[in-house]
């Protein structure tokens, strides 16, 4: 269950899209809130190594007023969230971004991180911070983007590999679904490339698929209802993304990765990259058991 949200924030406003959802799923959960603001220091070494004493002073005096300014911004927040009765938490650090932003959501226990996209200007473009993090952190990640209209969390898509049914993306779903009373479809998509098989030859493939999907959520036993749904695409991300958008999903679970070979620590697979910068709504990450 989530207990703590680490909001990670850097005043644009993506990182206020993300607040909604900050809003919404603590007031859901009865969670507490941490908002985050790091002030970028990209230095590996001591500063003062790196400028003059009078440059090295205007950097103390900017960094000095970013603080101030930054932690009077969070504390306004606070003041907000806490006459809605919902804890809010303010944290200021100093650092590289993205590690900062881990490193809090480990030391404050954190179950969730929320940020925003970053400030790249391209729709499907992530900011370097965000995509850091879903690289490097073990807790799960959303990445929210802006949506028309009031917030809403209630139909939540699992993108589900037949080989690994009881992976990490949907055994949190679950926990998190029986709690909150969330509707979970769990989409498998066969993909079919460019090839122009023959509409019965694409039922078949859909219709063997869709038998083993329920068969093996069946057996899974997740505690919550699983809508089972069998798409053909020309590859996974299109399925994925596609069906998003049809039905009107409000977030997406999935791993930051597929199959059960061994990857590098900060790997993070195509499928899931992709669906997240293109994906029509928030995409929570998580890294496979």
């Amino acid at each position: 269950m989530i207990k703590k949200i680490l909001w990670a924030s850097d005043g644009s406003t993506d990182s206020l899209d993300a607040l909604s959802y900050v809003e919404d799923i603590a007031y859901r959960c009865k969670a507490e809130i941490v908002g985050l603001y790091v002030i970028p220091d990209y230095f590996e070494v001591d500063m003062k190594d790196q400028f003059p004493e009078q440059e090295y002073d205007l950097i103390a005096k900017w960094i000095k007023e970013t603080e101030s300014r930054e932690s009077d911004r969070l504390n306004d927040r606070a003041r907000e969230f806490e006459a809605k009765g919902l804890s809010f938490k303010t944290r200021i650090a100093q650092g590289v971004p993205h590690l900062q932003i881990i490193k809090t959501a480990e030391e404050e226990k954190s179950d969730l991180i929320i940020l925003g996209k970053g400030r790249a200007q391209d729709k499907y473009l992530l900011g370097a911070t965000a995509l850091k993090v879903i690289r490097r952190s073990s807790i799960p990640v959303m990445v929210a983007r802006k949506k028309s209209g009031p917030i809403k969390v209630e139909n939540i898509l699992v993108p589900t590999d037949l080989y690994n049914i009881t992976s990490r993306d949907l055994l949190f779903t679950a926990g998190l679904a029986e709690y909150l009373d969330l509707n979970v479809t769990s989409l498998n998509v066969v993909e079919i490339g460019n090839k122009k098989y023959p509409p019965e030859v694409v039922e078949r493939l859909r219709g063997n698929s869709y038998n083993n999907l329920t068969k093996k959520i069946n057996e899974a036993k997740l505690g919550i209802k699983v809508n089972t749904v069998v798409k053909t695409a020309k590859n996974a991300c299109k399925g994925i993304i596609d069906y998003a958008s049809e039905m009107d999903i409000d977030i997406i679970f999935m791993n930051t990765y597929g199959g059960k070979e061994f990857r590098r620590e900060e790997f993070i697979g195509s499928v899931a990259e992709r669906v997240i910068r293109e994906a029509p709504c928030p995409v929570i990450t998580v890294k496979p058991l």
